[in-house]
């Protein structure tokens, strides 16, 4: 699953990102690197940006940038 499909409040682990990507690099600078904790905090309408929680920080992240990130959901 990708980071863009996931629900507000679901929470995710980060299994990998699309290679070359000039986004790439600035993926890994946030930390959103395979193995960081992502939650999906809000969404905003009409495929505006995802809020997310990664380790301390929060960041927005736009809807194609969320294309490259994919994560595995953890229950509950």
């Amino acid at each position: 699953m990708y980071l863009k499909d996931m629900k507000t409040g679901q929470s995710g682990v980060v299994v990998g990102i699309k290679k070359g990507h000039a986004s790439e690099r600035r993926l890994f600078e946030i930390g959103l690197v395979p193995g960081a904790r992502v939650e999906v905090l809000s969404r905003h309408p009409f495929k505006g940006p995802l809020l997310l929680q990664v380790g301390n920080c929060r960041l927005a992240l736009g809807q194609g940038i969320a294309t490259m990130v994919e994560v595995e959901l953890i229950p509950g």
